[in-house]
């Protein structure tokens, strides 16, 4: 019993920070009030804000949901945050897409050669979620 609350500790963290993260790291000059970023680059921030917080929102409503199927709530609960830290991983792939490091190196901390930008910070948050849930499901059976 005590694993699954430590999952859904996990889960419910992780999914509080992807609710308010954008927030957190964009509402700045290195984001959205960017004076070298356009009008349209803008928009494509606050979208991925906006969709942070509508998919961390989303999990937290069905992580703590008292009636409904509660494995597929908690599968689907630890699926929406996944998707957001799947683009945000996906989009390095993308031609010229660079993370934060690319214009504010001084802003990125490291472990020993690894910038801990938005790449392995993806990285945590999926495995985080990947364990959470793991650790959650026996609970919800």
């Amino acid at each position: 019993m005590k694993t699954a609350v430590a999952g859904r500790t996990i889960l419910q963290s992780v999914a509080a920070f992807t609710t308010v993260g954008g927030f957190l790291m964009d509402w700045n000059k290195t984001h959205l009030f960017n004076p070298r970023w356009t009008p349209h680059a803008k928009f494509h921030d606050a979208m991925t804000i906006l969709s942070g917080t509508f998919l961390g929102a989303s999990s937290l409503y069905l992580l703590n949901k008292k009636d409904g199927d509660p494995a597929n709530n908690l599968k689907i609960g630890a699926f929406l945050p996944a998707v957001f830290y799947l683009a945000q991983a996906g989009s390095f792939t993308f031609p010229g897409a660079k993370g934060l490091d690319a214009e504010f190196p001084e802003k990125i901390p490291m472990v020993g050669e690894i910038k801990l930008n938005e790449g392995p910070f993806s990285l945590v948050m999926l495995a985080a979620l990947g364990a959470g849930y793991l650790l959650a499901k026996g609970e919800a059976k």
